[in-house]
C-alpha cells in the first residue's frame, strides 16, 4: 500500500487510540495487540495487491484483479478488516465517511469471493486457459508452481507465453482456493507462478 502499514504507523495508532479513549477506538486497540498480525496480513497480499486493494477500497480505485481477489481471499476475511480498520483510524476519518469505507471494504471482499469460487472452475475462460496449455504442458507447469520444481521444456514455455499471464494466474488461483492453502503455502505458491512465468520469457 502506498500508505504503507508498517510497525510505525501501528504504534503512531496506538499512541492516538490511548490518548483519544473512545469506545471505537478501544475496540482497534485489542485488535493492534501485536504488530506480527499485521504484518502477516500485508505480506499475504504482497505490494501489488495490497495497493490495489488499498486504492479500490479508499481511492475509488479500479476493480480489484482475479489475481489480488485470490489473495485476499487466502488471506481471510479479518486480516482484510484489520487494514482497513487500521488505516481508518490512522487517517482520522470522521463517522460518515469511515462508514463509506466500511461500505466499500465489505463489498470488495464479496465481489472477490464470487470471482474466484466457484465458478471459475468450470468457466469457459479457465478451459481455454487449459486447452490452450494442453494435458502434458499443464502438468509439468503446475508440478513447478505448486510441487518440487522440473524443467520447463521450450515447447510448454511456448504454449504458456501464448496463453499469456492472465491465463497462467487464474489457473493458479483457482487451485490454491479449491486446495484450501494456507496463508504462508499461497504465497510461495504464488512466488513460483511468477518464477515460471519469468523463466518461460527468458526462453
Amino acid at each position: 500500500m502506498d500508505t504503507s502499514i508498517t510497525i510505525t504507523l501501528l504504534l503512531v495508532t496506538l499512541f492516538f487510540v490511548a490518548t483519544k479513549g473512545a469506545a471505537n477506538q478501544s475496540n482497534v486497540a485489542q485488535s493492534l495487540s501485536t504488530s506480527n498480525e499485521l504484518q502477516k496480513c500485508e505480506n499475504g497480499l504482497g505490494t501489488k495487491c495490497g495497493h490495489s486493494i488499498y486504492q479500490h477500497v479508499f481511492k475509488a480505485g479500479k476493480e480489484v484483479s482475479n489475481e489480488c481477489c485470490s489473495r485476499l481471499i487466502t488471506v481471510g476475511k479479518d486480516c482484510h478488516d484489520l487494514l482497513t480498520e487500521v488505516t481508518i483510524v490512522y487517517k482520522r476519518l470522521p463517522e460518515k465517511k469511515a462508514k463509506e469505507i466500511w461500505h466499500k471494504n465489505d463489498k470488495a471482499w464479496d465481489d472477490c469471493k464470487k470471482s474466484v469460487a466457484p465458478s471459475p472452475k468450470g468457466s469457459s475462460e479457465l478451459q481455454n486457459c487449459e486447452n490452450g496449455l494442453g494435458k502434458k504442458c499443464g502438468h509439468v507447469i503446475y508440478k513447478n508452481v505448486f510441487e518440487s520444481r522440473t524443467e520447463v521444456s521450450k515447447d510448454c514455455c511456448s504454449r504458456l507465453l501464448t496463453v499469456g499471464k492472465d491465463c497462467h494466474d487464474l489457473i493458479t488461483e483457482v487451485t490454491i482456493v479449491y486446495k484450501h492453502l494456507t496463508e504462508k503455502h499461497a504465497k510461495e505458491v504464488w512466488r513460483k507462478n511468477d518464477k515460471v512465468w519469468e523463466q518461460c520469457q527468458e526462453e
